[in-house]
């Protein structure tokens, strides 16, 4: 392992420049558009009342779907505001340190140029930045498992095992990275480490996981797996991990091809082979030390990738440190001039091109159909598929759209929670594999059916353009 160092100015000017990168990227969304950023702006309002809950339900209904370290750590804003604009610059100026956690973790493990142009990639990647000033927990998390990662990398149980505990409370994905904490001090022959790295995360998690379950009878996002697997996991594993491989080695290779290659079989080729060389880094890394935690942390992290359901392409954010580094580290001696040419290949193709420019995310895709729906006369409660989202830009009051076992109390479920409103979109993308088989889907598509009952519902408006239809019960 490197010797720390001092700042040389070279490497400042860089990492001011990765700062200003992301910087003036943001916002790259409107505020709402992945629903789980209202999320956490509103855990965040419920957690200053001293209650976590969806403020938007009139029911308040636990938040167990938003681990809660992103939205404490946004509760201060609440206090002073309740526009989002500030939580999006606070979002946005946290990614922007982000990249020099990063250099300051690659130069522990590799010569200063090198982990330039890795932070460098990583800063001006698209991927990366189209998150800039969007209120997720991506760069929370990020910086959450590099601060684990030079922790263990160093030998302190404590503070890496309370890294792991945030990580853990920021995204329950945290428990795939938890591998390297265990390659960190396992070997030791005094276990007392073990014992300490492991205590804050397992007593974090574990606080977290009985208060979801003393709400709603399971832990959220391990239940999420029936919804994509069903009762019948063997039969789609094979399936959803090859679609989730192809899926993630093309949003890797996209980011060095112009937009119109993107999702082609040319990103597809570029991403296996960068895969094929960061392999080659991890086992050269895990050959030389076999519990280096970057290795670890990575394979963890890949594996819950191939299984898990839904795909987003923010997901890879967090994997991209370890990937860029696993990278340099397979590319040996030729790791400068190939990671320069990615990057004036990202620059080039993705990056550049889009600076300054009105982006695809800068207005809702449903504004005049928000717009109806904030000028009606109310008061009125809104359900939608997509509840805190919709409510959030229309001002309204709202809640999903009932589970039902039988279609004869659809109706009358809403009836029961006094919606006055219903709103049906066509082609909603829910990241999922198998979005047409899926149970999200299936529920979905069978309560829009319903909804085309004249005996229960009246359609009051329609826009084509934005595929929206509004309903009111009768």
């Amino acid at each position: 392992m490197k010797a720390t160092r001092s700042l040389p100015p070279r490497s400042a000017l860089v990492l001011a420049a990765c700062a200003l990168l992301v910087l003036a990227f943001a916002p790259a969304q409107y505020f709402g558009r992945q629903q789980d950023d209202v999320l956490c702006v509103i855990g965040a309002r419920a957690l200053a009342m001293g209650r976590y809950c969806v403020l938007t339900d009139p029911a308040c209904p636990p938040m167990t779907m938003i681990n809660p370290a992103w939205p404490a750590l946004l509760v201060p804003l609440t206090w002073v505001t309740e526009s989002a604009g500030p939580f999006q610059a606070a979002s946005a100026l946290l990614l922007a340190l982000l990249p020099a956690a990063l250099w300051a973790w690659l130069r522990r493990r590799t010569d200063e140029t090198t982990a330039l142009l890795a932070t460098a990639l990583f800063a001006s990647s698209p991927l990366v930045l189209s998150q800039s000033g969007v209120v997720m927990t991506e760069t929370p998390f990020t910086l959450a498992l590099l601060a684990m990662l030079m922790a263990a990398e160093s030998g302190r149980a404590l503070p890496a095992g309370c890294a792991a505990a945030a990580l853990l409370l920021t995204r329950t994905a945290g428990v795939a990275a938890l591998p390297a904490l265990a390659a960190a001090f396992s070997k030791k022959r005094d276990r007392r480490g073990l014992v300490v790295a492991f205590l804050p995360p397992l007593a974090a998690f574990g606080a977290w996981s009985a208060w979801s379950w003393s709400r709603i009878g399971t832990v959220d996002k391990f239940n999420m797996f029936s919804l994509t697997y069903g009762s019948n996991p063997l039969a789609k594993l094979a399936d959803v991990s090859m679609h989730n491989a192809r899926y993630y080695l093309s949003e890797w290779g996209g980011c060095f091809t112009p937009p119109a290659f993107a999702d082609g079989p040319l990103a597809v080729v570029i991403g296996a082979a960068l895969s094929v060389a960061a392999l080659r880094g991890a086992y050269l890394g895990l050959r030389q030390k076999r519990d280096d935690p970057a290795v670890w942390a990575l394979a963890g992290s890949a594996a819950m990738l191939g299984i898990w359901g839904w795909q987003y392409e923010r997901y890879l954010i967090p994997l991209l440190p370890l990937m860029l580094w696993a990278l340099a580290a397979g590319l040996g001696g030729a790791a400068k001039p190939v990671l320069g040419a990615l990057l004036v290949l990202q620059l080039g193709a993705q990056t550049l091109p889009r600076l300054g420019r009105p982006g695809p995310w800068d207005e809702p895709e449903l504004a005049k159909t928000y717009a109806w729906l904030a000028a009606r006369p109310g008061p009125n409660l809104l359900s939608s598929a997509e509840p805190v989202r919709d409510g959030w830009l229309t001002g309204l009051p709202s809640r999903p759209l009932p589970l039902i076992d039988r279609d004869e109390d659809f109706a009358a479920a809403l009836k029961r929670a006094r919606v006055s409103l219903i709103l049906r979109v066509e082609g909603q993308d829910y990241g999922l594999r198998e979005d047409a088989t899926a149970t999200p889907r299936e529920r979905l598509e069978r309560a829009y059916r319903l909804l085309e009952n004249p005996k229960f519902f009246r359609k009051v408006y329609e826009e084509p353009a934005e595929r929206a239809t509004i309903y009111e019960p009768r």
